[in-house]
């Protein structure tokens, strides 16, 4: 009985391991369309080359079904709205603020509009500025809390060395991915840049590729406009097109004089640039108010 159970176990043993064998052989892959995991037959041989995220299966390429990567990402999450005037903020850094009191960017039309109010302090929260000790002390007590924003922030510290603290590109690289991991889009896209430009770090396009496009679907902007760059260099024309004509419906100028090239050049459609001018134009309305045009006015005559 017992000699019958020990061959009963060595022969499921056998087949768990020729199972796995098989599995071995049989490499599965990930559809970047429809998601699926499914089996290396199922590519064709320029699909199977081809990164995760753009990979499709010969089922998804003959319905002619998008990728995940163009789906998401097309619109701005709230995240990126001013959190006074509710309005999307300015792609442009100089149009805003951030504020440490209380980790948010506060645009400039609502800084000024606060101002003229007799309001110094933080439009926001209402606290006092802080001097640069404060500043750090706040935010190491909101990384403390697992503030994911603050973890980011700090990393932004260590990489360039402000507010006292000594330049260390390890570490800021280490709460870059920490806050990544949390879902913040602009550590994701500062870990692309890093592994994109490979000044600091070893170059790595494969983890520039998987940080800017984990940027791009939760609606950065510029990690979109990043990857149309680096796709039409490698000569991904219809790729690097839809990603450029999303980033200009965003409100990217960049990205909309490139699609405007492309249409120079025979690469884009008329309709293709015509869809990311009417696109561009409407954000920039949804991003405009008298408060932040007065405060642009305002900067440019200082």
């Amino acid at each position: 009985m017992r000699r019958s159970v020990l061959l009963e176990t060595d022969k499921r043993g056998g087949q768990g391991e020729t199972a796995r064998r098989a599995a071995c052989t049989n490499v599965m892959k990930i559809c970047g369309s429809c998601v699926r995991e499914l089996p290396d037959g199922s590519f064709s041989v320029e699909q199977r080359a081809r990164r995760q995220s753009i990979r499709r299966c010969e089922e998804c390429v003959d319905a002619g079904n998008q990728l995940v990567l163009m789906t998401k990402g097309r619109t701005r999450s709230e995240a990126d709205d001013c959190p006074i005037c509710q309005l999307p903020l300015p792609l442009d850094v100089n149009e805003s603020s951030f504020r440490m009191c209380c980790m948010k960017k506060v645009c400039n039309g609502c800084a000024v509009a606060a101002i003229k109010l007799g309001m110094r302090d933080c439009p926001f929260c209402r606290a006092s500025i802080p001097d640069e000790s404060q500043t750090l002390a706040m935010i190491r007590k909101r990384v403390a809390a697992g503030d994911p924003v603050a973890i980011w922030n700090l990393g932004t510290k260590y990489y360039f060395g402000q507010y006292g603290l000594e330049k260390d590109v390890t570490r800021a690289i280490e709460l870059y991915e920490r806050a990544a991991e949390l879902g913040v889009k602009d550590a994701h896209y500062y870990l692309g840049v890093l592994y994109d430009e490979g000044t600091e770090v070893e170059k790595d396009m494969a983890k520039a590729f998987r940080h800017y496009e984990a940027a791009a679907m939760c609606g950065h902007v510029s990690a979109r406009y990043n990857l149309g760059c680096r796709e039409g260099k490698a000569g991904n024309t219809v790729i690097a097109l839809q990603h450029m004509v999303i980033a200009a419906k965003l409100g990217h100028e960049g990205s909309l004089n490139t699609v405007k090239g492309m249409f120079m050049a025979g690469l884009a459609n008329k309709a293709d640039y015509a869809t990311a001018l009417r696109g561009y134009q409407n954000a920039i309305k949804d991003m405009s108010s008298p408060d932040r045009d007065e405060a642009k006015a305002l900067r440019h005559n200082d």
